[in-house]
């Protein structure tokens, strides 16, 4: 009797060991990726804007100002229950709910950084191939 109730003992633990281990490897990864996305922001945001139309009771709002703060990315807020402007560009793109968020002239509904990310990168890149496009007034031609 004594020798079940001791293998019952060691598999729980082994099985508490397992558990532990794969909720430490999963937050390892999440706060892994987190890393690699800030850093992909802010190499992509110099000289772009990401703007948050957003409302003070939103708490999806909430959590993108605190993860904006905590990782020190600049964001500017444009509040639709008190900015008759800021309601007008939230209103005309049909959004349901808050936050809209917009990169250069890409909107997503939510907050997730890995859009703000992609946005950032799509935008620079943009950017950069109308700047190095030829036009009349840089051609060589005349």
């Amino acid at each position: 009797m004594m020798r079940s109730s001791t293998n019952r003992r060691g598999s729980l633990k082994g099985l508490i060991l397992v558990v532990m281990l794969v909720l430490g490897v999963t937050q390892g990864l999440a706060w892994w990726r987190d890393t690699q996305t800030v850093a992909q922001i802010k190499a992509h945001l110099p000289g772009q804007t990401i703007t948050m139309y957003s409302t003070v009771s939103c708490y999806y709002c909430g959590k993108a100002r605190a993860w904006f703060r905590q990782h020190d990315i600049p964001w500017d807020e444009c509040d639709v229950e008190q900015d008759s402007g800021c309601r007008a560009t939230f209103e005309a793109h049909g959004a349901l709910g808050t936050p809209l968020m917009r990169v250069g002239s890409r909107w997503h509904l939510g907050f997730e950084p890995t859009w703000l990310a992609e946005a950032l990168k799509a935008s620079a890149a943009a950017t950069q191939e109308a700047q190095s496009s030829p036009s009349a007034d840089t051609s060589p031609r005349p």
